[in-house]
């Protein structure tokens, strides 16, 4: 009598399988950095053959590639929902900036990685599109109408980034008080804006 096989069971083995890859890649990368990772490193530590791995990726770049989705998935981006219900730019950027500063501060030891590997991660470029893009949005939805001036996007765009609220908190302020001080600065500048 042949054997009976489930399509369900076998779809769930290969994802638990990639998941364990790539739970190891995020290991790694935490440990040395992306670009000191390899691939045989990664079997090793998700206890699956090398060809295994190469199976179900191909590449170090493709590995690299799905744990950076899942790491930005994970960290959580705020969504434009906690925009739901609240009138006013000041209240939305102020939100914004709290939110930001909480998804920083999960983020700092990948924002690290990603700042001392030579060159950068080509393997992340996807995923840094998608950040900027999800981070457009989000600016987007927090100024409403103003975000029809691209000078407006840019200023407040760049106000909000992981480089500046850090700077403010390395003058010795919690992530919150941060985050309270840029929204402060950027409700007042965008306030002119609405008056031009």
């Amino acid at each position: 009598m042949p054997r009976s096989y489930s399509l369900g069971k076998r779809a769930d083995a290969v994802a638990a399988t990639r998941r364990r890859i790539v739970d190891a890649a995020l290991e790694l990368y935490q440990e040395q950095g992306v670009a000191a990772t390899t691939m045989q490193e990664v079997a090793r530590r998700a206890d699956v053959a090398p060809g295994t791995v190469a199976n179900h990726f191909g590449s170090a770049d493709a590995i690299a590639a799905e744990a950076g989705q899942r790491l930005l998935t994970d960290l959580r981006l705020p969504p434009t929902a906690i925009f739901d219900g609240v009138d006013g730019v000041a209240e939305r950027i102020r939100i914004l900036a709290r939110e930001l500063a909480g998804f920083y501060r999960r983020s700092e030891p990948w924002i690290m990685i990603w700042q001392r590997e030579p060159g950068g991660l080509a393997a992340w470029s996807g995923v840094e599109q998608r950040f900027y893009r999800e981070f457009d949005l989000l600016v987007r939805a927090a100024i409403g109408s103003l975000a029809a001036d691209p000078e407006t996007v840019a200023v407040t765009a760049a106000v909000l980034i992981p480089p500046v609220v850090g700077a403010i908190q390395a003058t010795g302020r919690t992530g919150e008080a941060a985050a309270d001080l840029v929204a402060s600065v950027l409700v007042a500048w965008l306030a002119t804006r609405s008056q031009t």
